[in-house]
């Protein structure tokens, strides 16, 4: 059977999803349209590159001196140019201080020299990458990590050279209907990143910008040569986390709306499975965390983060929510209670428990007994089931 999959997003807990592509392997299926948000993203990505469940298991095993390059996801903010830390609200702050008896020519020499000794502190780079630039880490080691992946390996006995290429490059390379979804905080609208929508976009910018989970990571601004989208232009647009807005967009992929199919594309497979991080199933064989945060000071342990975090959770996992008790039977619920989002740092005993997890939830899924009027996978979608995808894909996607 064929499928066309969506994945949801998830951060770290992502690596479930390569379980339930090795049960799909198992048992001989086919991926027709992909869709993915955020973690789910860069796995529907790699999928498409040609990526088989062993080599995404290897992908992110990988190590450098003895720790995981996951990890490096969390990383430093790059160095400040002058122009920054003269622009920036740090600068700013120093500048509005007016001490008494000091000339302003000294002023100004003492303010500097205060603006570049805070910058020599760690935990102060990160703050003012925090209030400079979006975000608390740079996500430096994750484009590295994504191109390489891209441009390492064969796919059709040809060597993988998709790390730099446009999303419609890269359609026209590996012939699969590949759509990213994004967020755009400027025109608060969500953004379908494909083939047909942005064709000259990057690839690893588009999945860049579908995990850039605001606050954590530095903004991504839309350039100028990334091109147009729908024939408009988004240049210095603002893109964040497509979970923003829907981490779980099914809707797009049932959906049977001219506008729809025109963003998403037709129908490619039998049926529609929608592939569900659920937090509040075990994991059986769990092995339990490491306690001490990665890399000291942990964005996602400051009080306001954790708030906002919340916050954002509920609005969109309400949505997400009935959409997924709108489409049940075509959802496969993927057990990862007790691991973290920015668990980058997973030991290799956790993160085989988790692909494991994500392989038998999936078995489970197709096993599972069915009532008689239950429709098998395949048939098609009933009336009520697509006018609420209907309904749905319109408020996410019409102008």
């Amino acid at each position: 059977m064929r499928y066309d999959l969506v994945f949801e997003g998830g951060g770290a807990r992502g690596v479930i999803f390569i379980g339930a592509l090795y049960e799909l392997q198992a048992r001989n299926h086919q991926v027709g349209r992909l869709v993915g948000t955020s973690a789910g993203a860069i796995i529907a990505t790699l999928v498409a590159a040609g990526y088989s469940p062993g080599e995404l298991a290897t992908a992110v095993a990988r190590k450098q001196g003895g720790a995981s390059l996951m990890r490096g996801f969390l990383g430093e903010p790059p160095p400040f140019s002058r122009d920054e830390i003269q622009q920036s609200a740090t600068r700013a702050f120093f500048r509005d201080v007016d001490l008494p008896m000091v000339p302003g020519f000294v002023e100004k020499r003492l303010d500097d020299a205060m603006s570049a000794a805070l910058l020599r502190f760690p935990v102060h780079r990160n703050l003012m990458a925090f209030v400079e630039r979006g975000g608390w880490y740079a996500a430096d080691a994750f484009m590295i990590w994504l191109t390489d992946l891209l441009n390492t390996g064969y796919f059709k006995r040809q060597p993988r050279r998709f790390g730099t290429q446009t999303l419609a490059q890269f359609h026209a390379a590996t012939g699969t209907d590949l759509s990213v979804i994004v967020a755009d905080t400027t025109a608060a609208r969500l953004r379908v990143l494909s083939h047909r929508t942005a064709p000259h976009c990057p690839v690893v910018w588009a999945v860049r910008m579908s995990m850039n989970l605001p606050f954590l990571w530095d903004d991504v601004v839309w350039q100028g040569d990334w091109g147009t989208y729908l024939g408009g232009s988004l240049e210095g647009h603002i893109m964040v986390d497509g979970g923003l807005l829907s981490g779980f967009p099914i809707e797009l992929l049932v959906s049977n709306e001219p506008y729809v199919r025109a963003l998403i594309g037709a129908h490619s497979g039998d049926s529609v499975l929608g592939l569900l991080i659920d937090e509040s199933l075990p994991v059986p064989g769990n092995v339990p965390a490491p306690t001490a945060p990665v890399g000291g000071l942990n964005l996602a342990h400051l009080r306001a983060v954790q708030r906002l975090t919340r916050m954002v959770n509920t609005m969109t996992s309400a949505r997400d929510k009935m959409v997924i008790e709108a489409f049940e039977p075509m959802v496969a619920r993927l057990p990862a209670k007790g691991y973290g989002t920015l668990e980058f740092d997973m030991t290799d005993a956790r993160r085989e428990a988790l692909i494991e997890c994500g392989r038998s939830a999936l078995r489970a899924w197709f096993d599972r007994p069915r009532p008689a009027d239950v429709q098998p996978e395949g048939a098609p979608v009933p009336p009520d089931a697509l006018h609420h995808a209907n309904r749905v894909a319109a408020r996410l996607l019409m102008p």
